[in-house]
């Protein structure tokens, strides 16, 4: 996402939008670390398996943040990494945080997400013939976090409280085998897809007139390098390198399209020439489709 950033005007309506969700994503993700960091050590007296960002395919796409299997229960964790005072609010279901100096701001409901994972992954169990209790809490990874009105219907856990969570759920016989839960993590893992959301100017409606052309300069971030002489150069540091187009194509599979035509390289990359456009395709991608001005260059993403 921040190829985008780099790419689109600071004046376009969704500039602000787009770093506000780097932001939430990046925040997100040390959340999640923190919370992989603390299960490490936990210590059950039961065969478990710890799932982190673990993709599905069920009614809809759904990205669980930490899924733990066991042979009583399944138990999911929508992680939150947001600071300030916090209200979980019902009717409509929000997160609202206020912050120390009065902003406040409202988030979509954890708890609802919770809710839709939650019947998914049941209705994911049923279809395989199993019948297991499927739990499920909101973590908040950090003391920054107050929680100042809490669900009267979801757990709401703090970091340092998941353990000793985990450590007092009763259980009483035994659903899985040990046989029986290996296979279901063999069978999540293969259901596992990962999450590509590109291309990311389809996803946030940008028109590509509004992304800005040229290869970046690894160095000083300038766009724009020019070929000469078999090496890009940076005008603005003098940075040379022979491959910073490569940089240049992966981001056109994260923003615009996975394929791309001889001429659509050239306008990416600022270059003219056909055939120089040819071999750097022919060298970068490994699959081609159609023949001539119709061939197409299949990008890894």
């Amino acid at each position: 996402m921040k190829s985008l950033v780099y790419r689109l005007s600071q004046s376009h309506p969704q500039y602000l939008y787009i770093q506000d969700e780097i932001g939430r994503i990046e925040a997100g993700d040390k959340g999640e670390e923190v919370i992989m960091f603390k299960l490490d050590g936990l210590n059950l007296p039961y065969e478990h398996y710890i799932f982190h960002n673990l993709n599905l395919y069920i009614e809809s796409h759904i990205q669980i943040d930490t899924l733990i299997i066991t042979p009583y229960y399944i138990m999911i964790f929508e992680v939150k990494n947001i600071r300030g005072a916090i209200e979980l609010r019902q009717n409509p279901q929000q997160l609202i945080r206020t912050l120390e100096n009065g902003e406040i701001h409202s988030f979509n409901s954890p708890e609802a997400q919770l809710e839709e994972y939650t019947h998914q992954m049941k209705q994911l169990f049923q279809e395989q013939g199993l019948i297991i209790p499927v739990h499920g809490a909101v973590v908040f990874a950090f003391a920054s976090s107050y929680i100042k009105e809490t669900s009267v219907k979801t757990k709401v856990l703090l970091r340092n409280e998941i353990c000793s969570f985990l450590h007092n759920m009763k259980v009483k016989e035994s659903i899985l085998t040990v046989k029986e839960l290996k296979a279901m993590k063999n069978f999540l893992l293969a259901k596992h897809r990962h999450y590509h959301p590109y291309p990311l100017c389809q996803r946030y409606k940008i028109e590509m007139d509004h992304i800005k052309t040229g290869v970046i300069c690894e160095v000083c971030g300038d766009v724009g390098m020019q070929r000469a002489y078999g090496r890009w150069r940076c005008h603005k540091c003098g940075e040379e390198s022979r491959d910073a187009h490569k940089q240049t194509l992966r981001e056109y599979a994260w923003l615009i399209d996975s394929t791309i035509s001889n001429k659509e390289c050239r306008h990416f990359l600022q270059i003219d020439n056909v055939d120089l456009a040819k071999r750097i395709l022919m060298e970068y991608s490994s699959q081609k489709s159609g023949k001539y001005r119709y061939a197409k260059y299949v990008l890894p993403i």
